[in-house]
């Protein structure tokens, strides 16, 4: 295979060797996820490589930022954000063609798919920081690594913040060496800088929540952040990005949007969920991290109003050194008060809209893009990690 720091959009499209083995079928979300995955990391590791090279030649410390953003875009990242690129632009794109062999029908857009894994590495980076999140991925946040790298706490946490503008940089760099109609192009840039305010708009409005009270009233809904900071940029920011390089049209996007929201806010709902009462060896995080960091998650909503709940949840809420016998009694009331079981109500809820919205989309559509969003919504509503 050539080397990807050489390689255009009009390279990947281009006829497969005769001799090139022939990849399987892809016609399932999960099969395209492995694909991605695959792809993707081949892509954006010869995408990085020169980079960092280039920043190394500057200087020492902008060689180690570059690496550090370098390392974490490519420890194991799912790769789901860059298959919803992939499947909406297969659904509406009379480009997306497979040769049958080493070509995928969705290859023009993949600058967009790293670019949509590389906004994802930004945003991890600023979150552990902020969050002081020492792990990330299985390995060192970066604010962690650059503060070994660095030798200085303050020194680290500064280039942290900068290794994550880098990624975005790199994103939007990305992102505009898509080789594919101006008009198009244009369109998806518009929808990735929307991706970009709506998400900082979602962490700052979840900043303001985390501050207050646990029973505070007048705080925008759980969901209202939700479809702000993790719909977006997760779900509904993907498929508007390869709607727009597919040349879908307006009407089209609308209806997008309405299969995204709510299959976004379940995707965090689940996450929700899966922070405390998930398996800490197959989510990778630790159980019951975000009581202890004060988020406002569906799960503390929905023991607003119930005041030994709110009493119990007072005594470990934000607080880092909460005992862990009073963590599992809040747990418990969140079970025994329903808590757990309408949020689950409401994850299948929320996944039942979206494949309502998917079934009024669907005469639009390719069959296979029908069938990757279709398994998209089980994927993302149903997860266990």
């Amino acid at each position: 295979m050539p080397s990807h720091e050489s390689m255009d959009a009009s390279a990947m499209t281009a006829p497969a060797a005769p001799a090139a083995p022939s990849r399987p079928v892809v016609d399932d979300f999960g099969a395209l996820l492995a694909a991605t995955r695959t792809r993707i990391d081949e892509r954006l590791a010869g995408w990085l490589r020169p980079r960092v090279a280039a920043a190394t030649e500057i200087s020492e410390e902008v060689g180690i930022v570059a690496a550090a953003v370098h390392e974490l875009a490519l420890r194991g990242g799912k790769r789901m954000r860059a298959a919803l690129v992939a499947a909406a632009f297969e659904a509406w794109s009379t480009d997306a063609r497979s040769d049958g062999a080493r070509t995928p029908g969705w290859a023009a857009c993949e600058p967009a798919m790293m670019a949509v894994e590389l906004l994802q590495t930004y945003l991890l980076i600023h979150d552990d920081w902020m969050d002081d999140d020492d792990v990330r991925r299985g390995g060192p946040a970066v604010h962690v690594l650059l503060r070994e790298k660095l030798g200085a706490l303050a020194l680290g946490d500064a280039a942290a913040i900068l290794a994550g503008d880098l990624a975005s940089g790199y994103a939007q760099e990305a992102l505009l060496e898509t080789a594919l109609p101006t008009d198009r192009v244009f369109r998806a840039a518009r929808v990735f800088a929307r991706i970009q305010v709506e998400v900082v708009t979602g962490q700052l409005a979840e900043m303001r929540a985390a501050g207050r009270s646990v029973g505070a009233a007048g705080l925008p809904s759980v969901e209202t952040i939700h479809a702000l900071k993790t719909a977006s940029y997760t779900v509904t920011g993907p498929l508007l990005l390869g709607a727009a390089l597919a040349g879908a049209s307006d009407a089209r996007a609308a209806e997008l949007e309405r299969f995204g929201r709510p299959l976004g806010i379940a995707f965090q709902l689940r996450d929700d969920l899966l922070g405390v009462f998930g398996d800490p060896s197959a989510t990778g995080k630790p159980v019951w991290n975000d009581i202890r960091q004060g988020k406002r998650t569906a799960l503390v909503a929905e023991l607003r109003g119930d005041a030994r709940a709110e009493a119990l949840l007072a005594r470990v809420f934000g607080k880092a050194d909460a005992a862990e016998a009073d963590l599992e009694a809040v747990v418990r009331v969140m079970e025994d008060r329903g808590a757990r079981g309408r949020v689950e109500a409401r994850v299948r809820e929320l996944s039942a809209e979206a494949r309502r919205a998917l079934d009024v989309m669907a005469p639009t559509m390719s069959e296979r893009g029908r069938r990757w969003l279709g398994g998209a919504v089980a994927a993302l509503g149903e997860r266990s990690t």
